[in-house]
């Protein structure tokens, strides 16, 4: 296999594991406790381990040999403590499968990262990857109101996982070019953003859009339970969230790379207020699918716009841990939004995302804002990653 094709294998069993865990461990969660606030606490904690894992699972100084055992023990790790967590261990359990789980994502970004050493050219942005990585993750969770059954799938699927990383994990992940990654956990896929980007009040839009996965991924074993009452399947609600974060970047990943770096900003502000209107007007459960359609894709467009930007490739040194902790208050401040309103939480956070979004353009437009900061090259926001770029 050729490391291009390992690189590509490599990538989307980097966002499997990613997706899996983020709406895995709440949907097991959801399961044990009642409290949507420990749900969210949990989701939180999550991201935490996950930027700690981060800043020691992707150093180059890890050997090959080291990061294949790590894999291996760390799928064993996770898979039994989610169906000890499933079968009687309780939230104690379910502790020790967010920490091993958390460090097997961050080991599966190393691989990533030593294949993309490999390479003498430049790879281009993994969006077919990630989405091919997400189409599995929805797969493998399936209906995740069912704990146990859950469990057993999600155990199956760090499993394999980890065991095709190890095979994919080169001898030498030194030799070729020098990396370029950009900052973050999972590049761009939430954002570590650049110095001084929320002084551009034009880049609000696309920033925020990158903070409406939070709400989303957090949120979605809830969704799914609340979206049941009406008759919706849960396998249809968990693909229908997953295709809107995905197929509009998988669609318009060639178009991106040519925008004019206005665009982005207004395309993002659009699709928020979008999701604002539906969330606030429309009945259930049509309120929560639209929201997930409208904001999902505009988090998917700014995650994409952001792959394409070369000042982003860059910028490196950038704090996972940091940027974790910042989006595991952000998660925790929508699960007391949750826990004080039940749905409407949800709705209202949401919604918060496309009225700033609004404030932010009709600003500048009152303004007369110039166009472009010069710091900015298509429409320059964020990266959180475990860089499976």
């Amino acid at each position: 296999m050729t490391t291009t094709l390992r690189l590509a294998a490599a990538r989307a069993l980097a966002w499997a594991l990613l997706l899996g865990g983020w709406v895995g461990v709440g949907a097991v969660a959801l399961a044990l406790t009642p409290s949507l606030l420990a749900l969210h606490a949990l989701v939180a904690a999550w991201l935490v381990v996950l930027g700690v894992a981060a800043t020691v699972a992707t150093r180059d100084s890890l050997q090959a040999r080291t990061r294949r055992l790590a894999l291996v023990l760390g799928a064993l790790w996770t898979a039994g403590a989610l169906v000890w967590a499933a079968h009687g261990g309780g939230l104690p359990a379910l502790l020790l499968a967010l920490c091993a789980w958390a460090g097997l994502t961050a080991l599966a970004s190393g691989v990533v990262r030593s294949l993309r050493q490999a390479q003498i050219t430049r790879p281009r942005p993994p969006i077919a990857a990630a989405s091919i990585g997400a189409l599995c993750a929805a797969l493998a969770i399936g209906d995740p109101s069912h704990a146990q059954a859950l469990a057993l799938r999600l155990g199956l699927l760090v499993v394999l996982a980890a065991l095709a990383l190890a095979l994919l994990q080169l001898s030498d992940p030194r030799r070729g070019a020098v990396s370029t990654c950009r900052a973050g956990l999972f590049d761009c896929s939430l954002p570590a953003w650049p110095a001084g980007a929320w002084h551009d009040v034009q880049q609000w839009p696309t920033l925020l859009a990158g903070l409406a996965m939070l709400p989303m991924m957090a949120a979605l074993p809830l969704m799914v339970a609340w979206c049941r009452a009406e008759s919706i399947a849960p396998q249809a609600m968990v693909l229908l969230h997953f295709a809107a974060m995905f197929v509009p970047a998988l669609l318009l990943r060639r178009a991106m790379a040519h925008w004019h770096p206005r665009v982005l900003p207004v395309v993002c502000t659009l699709l928020l207020a979008a999701g604002a209107l539906i969330v606030l007007c429309a009945s259930a459960p049509f309120n929560l699918l639209g929201v997930a359609l409208a904001q999902g894709a505009a988090w998917s467009l700014a995650w994409a716009g952001q792959l394409w930007s070369p000042e982003r490739r860059s910028r490196q040194g950038t704090s996972p841990l940091r940027a974790a902790i910042g989006y595991a208050v952000v998660t925790l401040a929508v699960g007391v939004a949750v826990q004080a309103l039940g749905p409407l939480g949800l709705a209202l956070a949401q919604a918060a995302l496309g009225l700033v979004a609004v404030l932010a353009w009709g600003y500048l437009l009152a303004r007369h804002a110039p166009a472009h900061a010069p710091w900015v090259d298509l429409a320059e926001a964020r990266a959180i990653a475990v860089e499976p770029q």
